[in-house]
């Protein structure tokens, strides 16, 4: 054997001790879930509304915002920022979509109605096995000087996220991804904190995200679980449904 395959055969026994050393994704993902409630906790709860406040650093501009959710997988989501004015987005039926004013009203389809499929699923922290084709422990990693392992979830639709979950607590810390937007691909970073307890159930209040070169961070200020939803809360604005009507019809 030459000194550069012995250096390889030890490289390569290296990693696998050091990979044999990391829990199972399995194991890290269903821990989040006992660390955060239990299952029991998360089950009792058919639908949330969730309001709070979100802040653009650079330019330093404010807003408002509230969301509504529903098992199996209904979300209605709105935000009113500064002179941006209201934008609005949701998925029901089956339709995901979104309204503003930069780009009107608009159905998505692909990978980013898949996205916006698995942020309506309520529950999604307990169910992660019916959303993730793969999940796996890739390594480990600090966020905020918090030693932490790195998750990669692959889903059964859409991009892989890579979730930084701390070592010593079990929390989620951090997601890392790539969105698809009307303007292409975007590199996302979330870090999020301040876990709260909401019946039974704890909370990230607070996150930063980046995305691309923007920055934006969200406080949440309240969250009701099980509170009268109207029915309607959930129905397609009229000029989605003409536009998920036209595409139904092609």
């Amino acid at each position: 054997m030459t000194r550069l395959e012995r250096i390889a055969l030890l490289a390569a026994c290296a990693a696998a001790l050091s990979a044999q050393d990391l829990p199972k994704a399995e194991t890290i993902l269903d821990r989040f879930v006992e660390v955060t409630g239990g299952k029991a906790a998360y089950q009792k709860h058919t639908h949330e509304k969730m309001t709070g406040t979100i802040l653009v650093p650079e330019v330093g501009m404010t807003g408002n915002l509230i969301r509504y959710s529903a098992a199996p997988d209904k979300e209605y989501s709105s935000l009113q920022l500064g002179p941006l004015g209201k934008a609005e987005s949701g998925f029901s039926g089956g339709i995901a979509w979104e309204k503003n004013a930069i780009t009107g009203p608009r159905v998505k389809s692909g990978d980013e109605k898949a996205q916006a499929e698995r942020e309506a699923r309520f529950n999604a922290q307990v169910d992660w096995r019916k959303i993730f084709a793969k999940v796996e422990t890739t390594g480990s990693d600090t966020v905020n000087g918090e030693d932490c392992y790195k998750v990669q979830v692959t889903p059964n639709l859409g991009k892989a996220e890579t979730q930084f979950y701390s070592k010593k607590s079990g929390l989620l810390l951090k997601t890392a991804t790539t969105a698809v937007s009307p303007m292409g691909e975007i590199p996302v970073e979330v870090e999020v904190s301040d876990y709260k307890n909401f019946d039974g159930v704890l909370v990230a209040t607070r996150s930063k995200s980046k995305m691309g070169p923007q920055h934006l961070e969200i406080t949440i200020t309240d969250m009701s679980f099980d509170q009268p939803i109207a029915a309607e809360q959930f129905d397609l604005p009229a000029e989605i449904k003409a536009l998920a009507d036209k595409a139904a019809a092609k």
